[in-house]
This record gives structure tokens, C-alpha cells and sequence, in this order.
């Protein structure tokens, strides 16, 4: 397709408008962004040239990202990252020496907000500790209705991936008694017994957040492989009514493995794992915990379930698609987790970002169990399936 019928297509999609006093914008992923001619934006320039017939959420999405028109030509508020990046120079004949994931050429990357995904806060991490408020802002409730009532509950936990999806266990939304109904996420949550969550800072005395904010579910998406007989591919997408708002302190999307991070080797590693679940005193939290767990061999954990397979009453099989972290003494992930992230440090936009590794999926009937390790879904399998199954 010509650039120019391109231009031409754009200013019948796109509804009019004048362009911006300054060229700073904000793009629908809440990211800091210029306003330029969508032919110096090859993202959304990408976007429109491949995907023919153009579908209803690209359209909304780029009449979104409109901020403006010089003369005929449309203007659109283009992530700072894609006006700026500049491909590293390699010699005449030879590859690079670091393959590229292909998955950055899919046609869903720029739903992925990646300039504000996982910042790293300041606080340190202390085994089995409250969290600090802003310490990680993407936690989601999975909330949930009883028969006969209209009171929520929440009994799995989730990230936010971008201001409309949730990423969360395919457990949480497919495995529910008759009596329980999926019912929306809650965002922006801290401390479940306060309805507006502070915290005393030397510098500016008490700081506090934002109330969390109920939606409601749009969609909910199980991974179609997934069944309770095998416990693979345990992994879901909610698709929230509303937008979340990704410009406050307490409500931030986490990162996705990407790049050098979907291979990363983690046996040994120490990862965090966060949520609102039981205790070691068998009671939930109201205010969100952490705990570092440490990554063990694909082997050796599918050893350690194949000699406890009697109590499962079926053999359960460990894969590459899966990563098993825990087995220390009072130091683990428990039911009131399930759906909840297994994160690490990684470097996304060459800065230090949390990235989501695992998703809590399933583990020892009681947390916590000394050589008996928690198994989470390991997301970097999966990176293309969610974005294959997100839209804008």
C-alpha cells in the first residue's frame, strides 16, 4: 500500500481535530509520548498497513492516539520509544549477536505499555514482610459473588498488564464451584481494612494513595489447552469494563519477559512473590505480602511431585511451560495467591524494571512445606498467546 493512501485511509478513520499547542502527548497506554505524522511513528504506522480489513478496536485505537493534523496529514501521539530508538549498526553480511525475539514484531506489542511497566521501588524485600505502599502497583483482587449474595469476596490474585487486561490463572475463572460467580478486579489495593491506604514519609509526612478502584469484567479469556486433569497452560486474561488508570501512584502495569528475558536462566534465583493469601497462622492477610522464593530445576521439582503423586491422586507432570519456586520452611505462596505473580528484576528500555516470570498456579496442599515447592505457569511461554488474545 501506498504511503499516501495510508495517510488518505487514516484522515477518514481518524476524527478531526486541531493539532496540540505542544508536542508532549499522552498515548492510550497512559505513556509519555510526542505528537508527529503517523509516518514517523512506525508502531501505529505498522499497525494500520498490516491488519486488513482494519477491526473496530484498531480503528478505536488509533482514533485514540489522534492528537492533531498538520494540514491533511494526521497527527498521532506516538510512544516516545518509537520516535527515538535507533537500530544498532551490524557488519555488512553478519547477523547480530543477540537474536531478537520475533515476538517484537507482533501485531499487539504496542498494546504493552513498556515505558512505565514494573518500576522498581526503593524498598527492600524482607522474607514473609507487609509491602510498603507503591511497592507493586499492578496487584490485582479477583473478586467474586456467593449465591444469594451480592457481597464480593476475593479469592485469587492478578497484574495489570495494560490498562484494560488483567493477567491471572486460568483456575481462578474456570474452576468455580456453582455457588461462586467471577465478578470483576479490583485495582489500587493495599490494605483491605482501610478504604483509603497512607503511609508516613520522612520528607512530605503522610502520603496517601488513591481509593482502589471495582470494575467489572468485559471478557475473561482461559487458555483454551488448559483442563484440571493436567494442570498445564494455567493461565487467563480479564478483559476489564472501564480503563484503569495507569497515570496513578498504586494502579501500574507490570512487565512481560521479553527479549534476553524470555530465556533467562532463573534456578537459584531468588524471586518475589506477592498477595493477600493465607498466613502461616492459616488466615488472610488485609494488607499485601511478599516473600522471596527460590527457583528449583525443572527435574529435581518434577522428582520431588512424582514421589508425592498419591496424595494428588493422579501423576502430575512438571514442563519447561512451568517453573517451581518455594519448598522453604514457612516461606511460600498459598491458595488465597492463586493467579498472583512470580517476579524478578529484569531490564526493560535498558532500565531496571520488575518483570512477571510465573503466575501462581498450583502447590502443596499446605503452604510452605520445607522441600515441596509451589509450581507456577512460567508467562514467557505464553508471551505470544496473550498477546494474540489481547485487542485494544
Amino acid at each position: 500500500m501506498d504511503i499516501s493512501d495510508v495517510l488518505l485511509l487514516t484522515t477518514l478513520i481518524l476524527t478531526s481535530a486541531s493539532a496540540q499547542d505542544s508536542s508532549s502527548c499522552t498515548t492510550p497506554n497512559s505513556e509519555q509520548g510526542e505528537c508527529i505524522d503517523l509516518k514517523k511513528c512506525p508502531d501505529l504506522l505498522s499497525m494500520l498497513t498490516k491488519l486488513r480489513p482494519l477491526p473496530p478496536e484498531v480503528v478505536n485505537f488509533l482514533q485514540r492516539s489522534q492528537c492533531g493534523f498538520n494540514g491533511k496529514s494526521p497527527l498521532v501521539c506516538c510512544p516516545l520509544s518509537a520516535t527515538t530508538t535507533t537500530p544498532a549498526p551490524t557488519t555488512p553480511g553478519r547477523e547480530p549477536a543477540e537474536e531478537v525475539s520475533p515476538v517484537f514484531n507482533h501485531r499487539n506489542m504496542m498494546l504493552l505499555p513498556l515505558n512505565i511497566c514494573g518500576p522498581v521501588s526503593e524498598n527492600k524485600i524482607i522474607n514473609g514482610n507487609k509491602t510498603a505502599l507503591f511497592q507493586y502497583p499492578w496487584m490485582a483482587l479477583i473478586a467474586y459473588n456467593r449465591a444469594g449474595s451480592s457481597t464480593r469476596v476475593f479469592h485469587c490474585g492478578g497484574t495489570v498488564i495494560n490498562e484494560k487486561y488483567v493477567l491471572t490463572a486460568a483456575h481462578c475463572i474456570t474452576e468455580l464451584p456453582d455457588s461462586m460467580k467471577l465478578a470483576g478486579v479490583r485495582l489500587g489495593e493495599h490494605n483491605m481494612d482501610t478504604d483509603i491506604d497512607c503511609t508516613e514519609d520522612e520528607e512530605e509526612g503522610e502520603v496517601c494513595a488513591e481509593p482502589h478502584v471495582d470494575f467489572d469484567i468485559e471478557e475473561s479469556i482461559a487458555h483454551p489447552n488448559y483442563s484440571t486433569s493436567h494442570l498445564q497452560n494455567d493461565i487467563a486474561l480479564i478483559r476489564i469494563k472501564g480503563i484503569a488508570n495507569l497515570r496513578s501512584d498504586s494502579i501500574k502495569p507490570i512487565c512481560l519477559p521479553l527479549g534476553a528475558d524470555q530465556t533467562r536462566k532463573l534456578d537459584g534465583q531468588n524471586l518475589i512473590v506477592s498477595g493477600w493469601g493465607a498466613t502461616e497462622k492459616g488466615i488472610s492477610s488485609s494488607i499485601l505480602l511478599q516473600v522471596a522464593v527460590p527457583v528449583i530445576s525443572q527435574e529435581q521439582c518434577a522428582g520431588i511431585y512424582d514421589s508425592r503423586s498419591a496424595s494428588y491422586k493422579r501423576r502430575i507432570r512438571i514442563t519447561s511451560n512451568q517453573i517451581c519456586a518455594g519448598g522453604v520452611n514457612a516461606q511460600d505462596s498459598c491458595d488465597g495467591d492463586s493467579g498472583g505473580p512470580l517476579i524478578f528484576k529484569g531490564e526493560v528500555k535498558l532500565r531496571p524494571r520488575f518483570v512477571q516470570y510465573g503466575i501462581v498456579s498450583f502447590g502443596p496442599r499446605s503452604c510452605g512445606i520445607k522441600g515441596f515447592p509451589a509450581v507456577y505457569t512460567k508467562v514467557a511461554s505464553y508471551v505470544d498467546w496473550i498477546l494474540s488474545s489481547m485487542r485494544p
